[in-house]
Parts: structure tokens; C-alpha cells; sequence
């Protein structure tokens, strides 16, 4: 072969290690990618720390305790090992994350009468929860009396169901406070108000929790004293809220910090 043949060969081969090395770099920024949940535009890197399950002071530590005791060990171990063999890109820091997001889920289930599920990473784990039948079922009897069944993901992150999505956002940080990789999880908060003829009902004065009101879950509210507090709870809150914001409404306009739960509440109302 003369010299214009092997300059020709070495050519197409350094352009088909060119192509080769493309696909591989874009295939490895692919996979990092998914190191995160989708949607991710935030954070970046490593999976921060789990936080504790509730913030400090709030009135679901108790309903923490009851949900804590309806999950046993072995269950907690087998729905673990089997999400992670079904999903093999998930790492053991994003399960956890995951997990115990399901469980906020589980929490507000005893203080909401209805909860949508608004995230479909989530929804992936309640989903293989429910394969074991039976320790589904013995877990739900255990902690909320009765059988907890599946609401699958809305399909919708842009706006799902506006004033289900407030009452979601503004009972989850008065529990659990806001963190930034709960917002991954979870689609952003505080996008649309809480409805006000709806906070004129459950913040009057005369305003009880029972089966004829349509929020609050009464069912709990009956059975199970730690639910009552909960809600109690949310409920005095909302209305100190209220008053507050009906005396001073322009204080909080240039205040709203996602990293103080207290303050962003406070904007939302």
C-alpha cells in the first residue's frame, strides 16, 4: 500500500475512535444523570444527608412512633432488597431518600382525608410495598385501622390538582420542613395558593373535624390520638397564620427563604 492508502486508514480509524469515544462519554453523562431524580436542576453531585423524618417541635413525632412500630424489620429489609434488585441504577442513598418520603406520604395519610401521590419515584416504592399482600395489609391495620389503599402518581408535575398540591405543600413543611431534594422528589412547592374560601371554613372558630367536612381525615381524627394532635395542631397553626397575615398582610412579601419552613409559611398563607 502506498502512502495516501495509509493516510486514509489512519484517518477513518481516528474518526471511528472519535465516534466510539462520543457515545461512550455521552452514554456515562447519561447514567450520572440518573444518579438524581428527574428533573433534577438544582443539585448536582452527591445525595445529601437524610434528614430526620419530622423537624424539630412538630406535632407528628408521635404519629412518627405509631408508623415507625407498624413496619417491621423483616418487611423494611425485604421491600428494600427487592426495589434495589428491580431498579439496579438506584443507589442506596437515593432508596433511602425515597423511603422515607414514602413514609411523610404515610404520615400525611392519617392527617389529610385524601393524599395524591405526586411523585412517581416514590410511587415506584409503595408500588413494589404492595407486592407482599399480606405485610401490606398488617402494616396498614396496624397503623392506621384500617386498610390504606393505593392512589397512583397524578402522571401531572406541571399543575397537579392546584388545591390538592397546596393543602399538600402547606401540611408537608409544617411537618417535616422544606429540603431541596425533597422538592426533586416531589415536583417544586408552593406553586399555586392555598384556595382562600377554603381557609375561611377550616380556620373559623367554629370549625370542627368531623365526617361531614371534607379535608381533614375524621377517621383518624376519631381513632387514633396521635392523629388528633397532628391535626389539632396544623389546624391552630393555620389560624394563628391567618390572623397574622389579615393584621400585617405585606410583612412577609420579600421574606419568603425556602430554608426557613416558618417564614415560608408564613408567605404562603
Amino acid at each position: 500500500m502506498n502512502s495516501t492508502t495509509w493516510v486514509l486508514i489512519i484517518l477513518f480509524v481516528a474518526v471511528d475512535v472519535w465516534i466510539i469515544s462520543f457515545f461512550v462519554k455521552r452514554s456515562l453523562r447519561k447514567h450520572s444523570s440518573q444518579s438524581l431524580p428527574n428533573g433534577n436542576k438544582l443539585l448536582r453531585g452527591k445525595i445529601p444527608e437524610l434528614p430526620p423524618i419530622v423537624k424539630a417541635g412538630s406535632p407528628a413525632s408521635e404519629l412518627v412512633g405509631k408508623l415507625e412500630a407498624a413496619l417491621p424489620y423483616t418487611y423494611q429489609s425485604m421491600l428494600k432488597q427487592r426495589v434495589m434488585s428491580e431498579h439496579l441504577n438506584l443507589s442506596e442513598q437515593e432508596y433511602e431518600w425515597r423511603w422515607q418520603e414514602l413514609k411523610r406520604f404515610f404520615i400525611m395519610c392519617a392527617v389529610l382525608d385524601r393524599v395524591p401521590m405526586f411523585s412517581k419515584d416514590v410511587d415506584e416504592v409503595w408500588h413494589e410495598m404492595l407486592m407482599y399482600t399480606y405485610e401490606y395489609q398488617q402494616f396498614s391495620e396496624r397503623f392506621l385501622g384500617k386498610m390504606l389503599h393505593h392512589a397512583p402518581n397524578t402522571g401531572s408535575e406541571h399543575m397537579p390538582i392546584p388545591n390538592e398540591r397546596a393543602w399538600f405543600d402547606t401540611v408537608y413543611v409544617q411537618l417535616f420542613g422544606w429540603h431541596e431534594y425533597s422538592a426533586k422528589l416531589w415536583g417544586a412547592f408552593f406553586r399555586v395558593p392555598l384556595p382562600r374560601e377554603e381557609l375561611e371554613i377550616y380556620t373559623s372558630r367554629h370549625f370542627t373535624v368531623n365526617h361531614g367536612q371534607k379535608r381533614f381525615n375524621a377517621w383518624t381524627y376519631e381513632k387514633m390520638p396521635a392523629a388528633r394532635t397532628a391535626i389539632d395542631a396544623i389546624i391552630l397553626d393555620l389560624q394563628d397564620r391567618v390572623r397574622t397575615a389579615q393584621e400585617e398582610p405585606a410583612r412577609h412579601e420579600k421574606l419568603v427563604n425556602f430554608r426557613n419552613s416558618d417564614v415560608l409559611l408564613a408567605a404562603a398563607v
